[in-house]
């Protein structure tokens, strides 16, 4: 014989089925009105008809939807942190890369300082410069994508293929090279 549905049993049947069960796996599940009549020893006829009365199937897919929004918005929450633990972290990768060059920049600098009566030995060959600079480039452009900022990049390298830009890095580095020689610390503009 059926059980009898009480208004307590229909509420509590209702919120199993609109809302589901989490199985022994940890898994959410939403039962059928068929397998809660037959769990509960109810008339499927009369589940089946409290259920498409009160709306159930509306209700439940309501609640689906807004765990999945909640969901959503968890997952975009969480990869904002971790876009900003990642831009963190890039900026001070960037910053130490510019500080280390730096450092190097300074101590061959002070190196070639021209001591009286050694000749001018350059403390930093060209390979080095460039190593130094292809460096110092890459921390730049890692700091300016962290900051959102890759547009200025594009516009960097597109001035560089430029002929008039390219000759005036030229004559700078030529500044650069006279200065070094006359032992010098001309700075370059």
């Amino acid at each position: 014989m059926a059980t009898k549905l009480t208004e307590t049993l229909k509420i509590a049947i209702r919120d199993e089925y609109v809302h589901g069960f989490t199985d022994d796996k940890g898994i959410r599940q939403y039962p059928t009105v068929q397998f809660l009549a037959t769990k509960y020893n109810l008339s499927m006829t009369t589940l089946y008809k409290y259920s498409s009365e009160e709306g159930w199937q509306g209700q439940k897919s309501k609640v689906q939807t807004e765990i999945k929004v909640g969901l959503d918005e968890q997952r975009i929450d969480r990869m904002l942190d971790d876009s900003k633990r990642l831009d963190d972290t890039s900026i001070q990768i960037a910053q130490a890369m510019l500080f280390r060059v730096g450092q190097r920049l300074q101590r061959a600098q002070k190196d070639e300082k021209e001591v009286e009566g050694v000749p001018f030995k350059e403390a930093l060959s060209i390979q080095e410069l460039q190593a130094a600079s292809h460096v110092a480039q890459n921390a730049q452009r890692l700091g300016k994508l962290a900051l959102g900022q890759a547009q200025e990049i594009s516009k960097v390298s597109a001035d560089v293929s430029n002929p008039e830009a390219f000759n005036r890095v030229m004559e700078q580095l030529d500044e650069l090279a006279n200065a070094r020689s006359q032992g010098g610390s001309k700075s370059l503009h």
